[in-house]
């Protein structure tokens, strides 16, 4: 039976997976940027930022299965050149080597007097040592990251971020323009929220979940549902917690250096108000933050590896996966992040899709129809916006695409994406009948 307090430890481990380095410096960010409309920017981040993994999450959780479950009513070469791309992605050539150098330069430089290749090779080497010690261990990771390693990450982001509210370093500034108005700032908020990703890593990170329970002996489609719903709100309610504060420092620290950048604000406001102890608290919460989620996507992508072979042990998949991390992390990252964001920006619209096509798959005669239909015009819009990324679209093309409904946004693909679905959802026979019977089972 799964405890009350398993469940809070699952709650707190899905907190420490999601919450990397980019969402430690995104919300002090947009704290300077909105000033005196820091509320409905951080309601707009919260909604995409914590709401959208959240959905993830659950999606997962109710279909038994990451991305290649998710689309299995898209043809097969479909689901599994998307599984590839996404594990890929956000996995050694470009997620898990990123966590190993957000720790090094803003966790460890600070304290090094004349950094060089080598303290990057010490660092990074000894960052994925413990990754692996971690990652060997998956009937343990509950009891490390849920009961030990959180709660630690949870007290350092909490010191700094009630430290700031109480003794801010000045002022609230004006908002920057783009947030003069309450419609302003939630929208900028929204969009800052939906370009963190996460709902990326909440397939991934499900499935983790998933082996995490049936280690401890729950196994039931329903019980998971269950056990995974009241641990990812225990995670959502954390991480709001945690943005507001980290947005709080970057709110009250703004205005005293002048500078719109999560590092420079956190490593300001640390090392003024605590000095070296407050740097190496923050230190320590970057550790932990990247730590956590290199854990959970070396597992994740080993576990992948092992799905596509039998004859690859977890053992041989995790030390692989992270010794290709620790090499890209030292030499090719930078090179690596101007291929992987545009894919990563390919793919976030196609999961943003499939995880509310999840939720709705019960009302559909046809699935296949709306899937593939709906999927094919997201599909086509977000390579169009790779393509735009990689400044690859001819010129007349351009134009063109610039001119479509959100584009700065990055929200090109929405509105052809719900008239595609609308379309093909009557053509799919979307019943009331079938909505009936849904609601009585």
């Amino acid at each position: 039976m799964f405890k009350t307090k398993d469940t809070f430890a699952l709650g707190f481990m899905i907190f420490a997976l999601f919450f990397g380095a980019g969402n430690l410096i995104f919300p002090p960010e947009l704290g300077a940027l909105a000033g005196s409309q820091f509320l409905p920017a951080i309601l707009g981040f919260i909604v995409t930022g914590v709401g959208l993994p959240l959905l993830g999450l659950l999606a997962v959780a109710s279909i038994g299965g990451g991305i290649k479950t998710l689309a299995a009513p898209l043809p097969r070469f479909v689901g599994a050149a998307l599984t590839f791309a996404l594990y890929v992605a956000i996995g050694p050539f470009f997620g898990i080597p990123r966590t190993s150098v957000v720790t090094y330069e803003l966790g460890v430089v600070p304290f090094l007097g004349a950094p060089s290749q080598m303290t990057l090779i010490i660092s990074s080497s000894l960052f994925f040592l413990s990754t692996l010690y971690l990652v060997l261990r998956p009937g343990k990771l509950l009891e490390i990251i849920g009961r030990f390693i959180t709660p630690l990450l949870l007290i350092a982001l909490a010191a700094l971020s009630i430290s700031s509210i109480v003794s801010p370093l000045s002022s609230v500034a004006s908002p920057n323009e783009a947030y003069e108005t309450t419609g302003q700032a939630f929208i900028q908020g929204f969009l800052q929220g939906y370009l963190t990703l996460d709902a990326l890593g909440a397939l991934v990170f499900g499935v983790v979940v998933l082996h995490t329970l049936k280690s401890r002996g729950v196994h039931e489609r329903n019980a998971q549902f269950k056990v995974v719903t009241r641990a990812g709100i225990i995670a959502a309610t954390a991480l709001t917690l945690v943005y507001v504060g980290l947005g709080m420092i970057g709110r009250n620290t703004f205005a005293a250096i002048g500078k719109v950048d999560g590092p420079a604000l956190l490593q300001h406001y640390a090392n003024t108000a605590f000095g070296s102890i407050g740097l190496a608290v923050l230190g320590l919460a970057i550790l932990l933050a990247c730590l956590t989620t290199s854990v959970g996507l070396v597992t994740a992508f080993a576990e992948y590896m092992m799905t596509i072979s039998n004859r690859v042990s977890l053992k041989a998949a995790s030390i692989f996966t992270t010794v290709l991390g620790l090499t890209v992390s030292i030499v090719g990252l930078q090179t690596l992040l101007s291929i992987a964001v545009p894919v990563l920006m390919f793919l976030y619209p196609i999961v943003i899709v499939l995880i509310a096509l999840t939720f709705m798959r019960h009302l559909f005669r046809r699935k296949s129809v709306v899937y593939q239909s709906t999927l094919g015009v997201t599909i086509f819009f977000s390579f169009c916006s790779a393509l735009n990324q990689l400044s690859l679209f001819p010129g007349n093309l351009k134009t063109f695409y610039q001119s479509l409904p959100l584009v700065d946004q990055s929200l090109e693909w929405l509105f052809p994406t719900l008239i595609a679905f609308g379309i093909s959802s009557w053509f799919g026979h979307v019943s009331s009948a079938s909505i009936t019977q849904k609601r009585a089972s």
